[in-house]
């Protein structure tokens, strides 16, 4: 047999046998990675503890929470504060031990960052929050 009777002829066999099984129906995806937002809340710095509350929370563009993503919170000099994973309501949550004294300053007067980097669903975002100094325990 030929090479292209031996396609046609597998062509027509599937063909067939879809047609005597029934319909069959195809699931589109959508492959394109949807937008998401990031909030970010007033970071808590304890000084008498010298730990600090951070807070997110990501969602899509639809205002479902994105869970499972890890959001990186660091100052505006880029000093890493903390990293945490999204839960199953899009919430990050961290007690961070509080920057070190220059970038404390830095924090307190400009406030703190958070990026999520993205995956293969999910774009990126970033938020900016501002920080207050707590005497207290948080």
């Amino acid at each position: 047999m030929s090479q292209p009777f031996k396609r046609a002829f597998a062509v027509l066999c599937a063909a067939t046998a879809l047609g005597l099984s029934g319909s069959v129906t195809a699931e589109a995806y959508d492959h394109a990675p949807k937008a998401t937002i990031l909030d970010l809340y007033m970071g808590k710095q304890a000084l008498l503890n010298t730990h600090q509350t951070l807070r997110a929370h990501l969602t899509d563009d639809h205002g479902n929470p994105v869970s499972g993503a890890y959001i990186r919170m660091y100052t505006p000099g880029h000093s890493m504060l903390c990293q945490r994973a999204t839960d199953s309501h899009g919430d990050a949550t961290c007690d961070a031990p509080l920057a070190p004294p220059a970038e404390l300053v830095n924090e307190t007067v400009n406030g703190y960052n958070a990026r999520f980097d993205g995956n293969d669903r999910y774009l990126p975002a970033e938020a900016h929050a501002p920080a207050t100094l707590v005497a207290g325990d948080l």
